[in-house]
């Protein structure tokens, strides 16, 4: 049976880019779109999830240079058979620390990690907070669209999520910044319209 990524997590915490393809993100200039292109052509993904790959990383990317104040970050991706693996990750602020910079009541790491993929965001246009949709929608597509997994991991806390698991647990090593996980089976293509809808998660 094959492990899922939080069997993996548990047995090294450390999440590991071996065997990957790794593309840097540029912290002075945004460059998602360039790296996001070039990472889907040397993996061959099939052309009928492109756009919606290019979706899901264009948002996790995009959180990255809203909210992380990184000096380093990647995103990396491998393949193994029709299962893709893709990571992306920071060295900036923890999602919690991000919440307690905007002045929010957050009760642990945990809480902010579940609070922040059912949608709570610290983007502030115009004094207008908005409604973070970016991670909700990459975990509806994800776990209920893909019917695959993601584990993410800041500060002391990890969460990990299939279509039909929520764990949040504690992690004894403090993460710098956010690593978020993604495994999907590509096998069979998805209309990502279907899964942009808000879905509050509950642990």
């Amino acid at each position: 049976m094959r492990k899922t990524i939080l069997d993996e997590f548990n047995e090294n915490p450390e999440i590991l880019t071996k065997n990957y393809n790794i593309k840097k993100l540029n912290a002075e200039n945004d460059n998602s779109v360039e790296i996001t292109n070039e990472l889907l052509k040397e993996l061959n993904i099939p052309k009928g999830n492109q756009n919606t790959l290019k979706f899901i990383f264009y948002e996790l990317i995009g959180n990255i240079y809203d909210h992380s104040k990184f000096s380093d970050a990647y995103i990396s991706g491998k393949s193994d058979n029709h299962y893709f693996d893709f990571i992306f990750a920071d060295n900036g602020i923890s999602i919690i620390d991000s919440f307690r910079n905007a002045k929010y009541s957050i009760d642990n790491d945990c809480d902010a990690l579940i609070k922040a993929v059912n949608g709570l965001s610290t983007k502030n246009d115009f004094g207008y907070i908005e409604r973070g949709t970016g991670l909700n929608n990459t975990t509806n597509i994800v776990v209920n669209g893909f019917d695959g997994e993601i584990l993410i991991v800041s500060g002391r806390a990890a969460l990990y999520m299939n279509s039909k698991t929520i764990i949040a647990k504690k992690i004894p090593k403090f993460c710098n910044g956010t690593k978020i996980h993604l495994r999907i089976d590509l096998n069979s293509k998805i209309d990502m319209y279907n899964y942009l809808n808000q879905i509050e998660y509950r642990l």
